[in-house]
């Protein structure tokens, strides 16, 4: 069982502090730039103000394990983020989230009026995209261009209101 609460800014910073290394390698690309924990947390306080949805991830004794946030993009599109800590220390509450996420997605994003929800990851990520097909996202393409560089590539996943495309908890 896990626990998902309402954005706390302390909660959340136990998060940042000890990211997943490959977590903490994907906000960088996507980011464009490195950033220490202190920054990343800065940025993912500052959306709080248009997120419409943003949550502490807890363990069953109450420790923080992962943030997850919601921020709309137009009508009925919105860009879902998730960042955790070690995916191998909280590889039962992750997969716990994934499933939640997958049976409660649904429900929630008709009751916010979102059709569409859109989430990236680092294409080299050892567990993002097995995490987001647990969700019930799908695959929809590599996009390039990301990092200081420019040369790593993000893959991009979607949920779509069932009625729209086939939508499975795995």
């Amino acid at each position: 069982m896990i626990q998902a609460g309402p954005y706390e800014d302390h909660a959340a910073l136990e998060v940042f502090r000890r990211l997943d290394a490959s977590d903490l390698q994907e906000a960088a690309l996507a980011r464009g730039a490195e950033g220490s924990h202190l920054a990343l947390w800065a940025e993912w306080r500052g959306m709080q103000a248009v997120g419409v949805l943003s949550h502490v991830l807890r363990t069953r004794s109450g420790m923080p394990f992962a943030v997850l946030a919601v921020v709309p993009m137009s009508r009925g599109v919105a860009q879902g983020a998730f960042l955790a800590r070690s995916h191998t220390s909280f590889r039962m509450p992750l997969a716990r989230a994934a499933v939640e996420i997958c049976q409660r997605l649904p429900v929630w994003a008709k009751s916010a009026g979102i059709h569409r929800l859109e989430a990236r990851c680092w294409a080299a990520h050892p567990t993002a995209p097995r995490f987001l097909a647990a969700c019930g996202f799908t695959f929809e393409a590599i996009t390039s261009g990301y990092g200081p560089n420019g040369s790593a590539d993000f893959l991009q996943f979607a949920w779509v209101q069932p009625g729209g495309q086939n939508v499975q908890c795995t």
